[in-house]
């Protein structure tokens, strides 16, 4: 074999092993590559799991917040309607209220109420209050009852106040009490 063969050979022998190491290298390097894109995939995929999950907790936060202040909104609203509703229902009543302590009912009332603190005080003395408004029923009302009446210097909406002094008892049957009590319960 000549020596142009002989380097023929050589060559063709150099240029397949630099070929086949190329080949491996490159393999190697598309490896490392596809590895470093996976991870970096992997981590990308993890960083936008974490930003989504952090923004839908503070979606979530401003949701709850708003609700909240819809709820508080709401809670003002139906207590102001409640207040405007009772208001309105109180003068309902103290204007029928009026319009009752006009009728012959309220007489009949009021000496039931009279009689009946009577009973209660016995024997014992009692000072029986009738409002201002109702003065021009005492004479009448100290007929029916046989009890001496005294109109008092304060105004309680109606109905009548005793005091049995001896037993320390005050007997509250007046409107304004009364009145008062259901505010309570409203």
């Amino acid at each position: 074999m000549q020596i142009k063969e002989k380097l023929e050979v050589f060559q063709k022998f150099t240029i397949n092993v630099a070929n086949s190491e190329s080949d491996t290298l490159i393999r190697e390097y598309e490896e490392a590559c596809q590895r470093e894109n996976e991870e970096f995939q992997k981590n990308r995929q993890m960083e936008m799991e974490h930003k989504f999950q952090m923004e839908e907790t503070a979606i979530r936060r401003e949701l709850n917040r708003k609700v909240s202040e819809e709820v508080v909104r709401q809670k003002r609203l139906l207590d102001s309607c409640k207040r405007e509703w009772e208001e309105k229902l109180l003068e309902k009543v103290k204007e029928r209220l009026k319009q009752y302590q006009q009728t012959e009912d309220y007489q009949k009332y009021l000496a039931a109420k009279i009689r009946m603190a009577k009973e209660v005080a016995e024997e014992e003395e009692i000072t029986v209050y009738i409002d201002p408004a109702d003065a021009d029923k005492k004479e009448r009302l100290e007929r029916d009852t046989g009890v001496e009446l005294t109109v008092s210097n304060m105004e309680f909406g109606g109905g009548i106040r005793a005091v049995i002094r001896s037993r320390n008892i005050l007997i509250d049957e007046s409107f304004m009490t009364k009145l008062e009590q259901e505010e309570t319960f409203l």
